[in-house]
């Protein structure tokens, strides 16, 4: 057997370790602890053509330098003492992640999401880096797709951003930038003896900031003890399975959607909120007619709505700086104001209270917990969260990959059992583009929500009809 081959117990990174940070060793444990969950991130990008492949699988090597944790697996402490730590693959094969297919025809749109969802169902291989991409070609009229996904213990959906950035050019003839020297050590890189001298600096001055302004600590550390209350309730107070089934695995069929900014934006105007509560608007409507239409009763759905933690200084630095927090999506409700009205009353209370920031503190403490302990409070969480809806700020302008145009991006967000639905959101250029991953045995056919989502933007970029005393005012005065 080949060095090569997956599931080799012969490889073994030999170069010094990078200690793996609290909220990244959470989804590493999280999959361990939970095989039903497949914490990974995905990206489906369309191109106009097929890319000039010597110049695409320089553009995907030179990601994996400009991001080191592409090139680096995971090694469990000895003893199962602290945390994780990253180290380098000296037997890395760029030729092992970066794959090609050709489609047979016809190679339609759903041939393609059909091949991407058996990729995106599949667990990586944790004896190397956690990431794969696949180039698909054949597509009709000549286009491409790449698909990528990655562990997500290597990056969050923000972070998601600078691969993009390293992957792409600005204009078609743009050759791939050279790969980068060798960057300084980051502060996240730090050895685990300078993390800790690190972290205790931190606390130092964290109590002297206590001291000298009490007042303040008071009310940050009020705030937090309030969010990790109110986050308590709200996971024990929700309910399972209301989408009629409790799903039978993990295997996941996708599809896609896009709307245009150029639509959404006024709408978000005239309604006075947050894109992200109109996002949940839509998808709460979108859901409730999907279920009506199916023949299925649905009032409320648990959605968990994952926060940006990132200042914008560290946009492009690798590993999670998420939170979230649930929020019950009145699906039920046929009024999207009414919807949008509901959802708001939550979203304000959940930023008021500092629930992102509770969710992730919970996050890194737990992947302190022994795994028996993990796995135990996994299964209690399984199923009491039916729906994962996360949205990303994506690059403003059209990007290209290897001379082939980026027509399109669709993200993909992890799924586990119990949780019938995940859906990611991404601006790119004037579209967002919607990824949807459904448990087949729940919600059989994604591509039908998909064009309830579209239903549901018509319905509210129509203006609201005239009251009818105000009509008829009109008519006797006029008379």
């Amino acid at each position: 057997m080949s060095r090569n081959t997956p599931g080799n117990g012969s490889r073994r990174p030999t170069t010094a370790p990078v200690s793996m940070q609290a909220s990244d060793a959470f989804f590493w444990y999280a999959e361990a602890a939970t095989p039903e969950l497949r914490p990974l991130v995905a990206g489906l990008f369309l191109l106009d053509r097929a890319p000039d492949r010597p110049r695409c699988r320089a553009a995907i090597e030179r990601a994996s330098h400009v991001m080191p944790r592409l090139r680096q697996c995971v090694t469990e402490p000895s003893f199962g003492f602290g945390m994780p730590t990253w180290r380098q693959d000296t037997e890395f094969d760029l030729d092992y992640h970066f794959r090609e297919v050709l489609l047979p025809p016809p190679a339609t749109d759903v041939r393609l999401l059909a091949f991407v969802s058996e990729v995106f169902s599949a667990p990586l291989d944790h004896l190397r880096p956690l990431w794969e991409a696949h180039l698909v070609g054949g597509l009709a009229g000549g286009r491409a797709a790449l698909f990528m996904k990655l562990h997500h213990a290597v990056l969050d959906g923000v972070g998601s951003n600078a691969l993009f950035d390293a992957l792409s050019q600005a204009r078609r003839a743009d050759p791939v930038a050279p790969v980068p020297r060798p960057a300084r050590r980051a502060a996240s890189d730090t050895p685990p003896p300078a993390r800790l001298l690190r972290g205790a600096a931190a606390a130092v001055s964290a109590l002297g900031q206590a001291l000298g302004d009490p007042a303040d600590a008071l009310r940050q550390f009020g705030k937090l003890a309030r969010g990790l209350g109110a986050l308590a309730a709200e996971v024990a107070a929700s309910s399972a399975a209301p989408a009629g089934a409790s799903g039978s695995g993990i295997g996941r069929h996708l599809a896609t959607a896009a709307l245009p900014l150029a639509r959404l934006r006024p709408i978000k105007a005239r309604l006075d909120c947050t894109l992200n509560d109109l996002v949940l608007t839509l998808v709460s409507g979108a859901i409730g007619r999907y279920q009506r239409r199916r023949g299925v009763r649905v009032e409320r759905v648990t959605c968990l709505v994952p926060v940006n933690l990132r200042r914008v200084e560290e946009r492009a630095e690798l590993g999670n700086r998420v939170g979230g927090f649930p929020v019950e999506l009145p699906v039920g409700e046929p009024d999207a104001r009414a919807r949008l009205a509901t959802i708001q009353a939550q979203t304000r209370v959940a930023k008021r209270d500092g629930h992102g920031s509770a969710t992730q503190l919970l996050m890194q403490a737990s992947a302190l917990l022994p795994a028996a302990v993990f796995r135990g409070i996994a299964h209690q969480m399984a199923g009491r969260t039916q729906l994962i809806c996360s949205n990303v700020p994506g690059p403003p302008k059209q990007r290209f990959l290897a001379g082939a145009r980026i027509d399109q991006v669709f993200p993909f967000a992890p799924m586990m059992f119990g949780t019938p639905l995940a859906i990611a959101l991404v601006s790119y250029g004037p579209t967002l583009g919607i990824g949807l991953a459904t448990d087949p045995s729940v919600l059989p056919d994604p591509e039908r929500l998909a064009e309830a989502l579209q239903v549901e933007m018509d319905a509210l970029d129509m203006p609201p009809p005239r009251r009818r005393y105000r009509a008829a005012y009109t008519a006797k005065s006029v008379r």
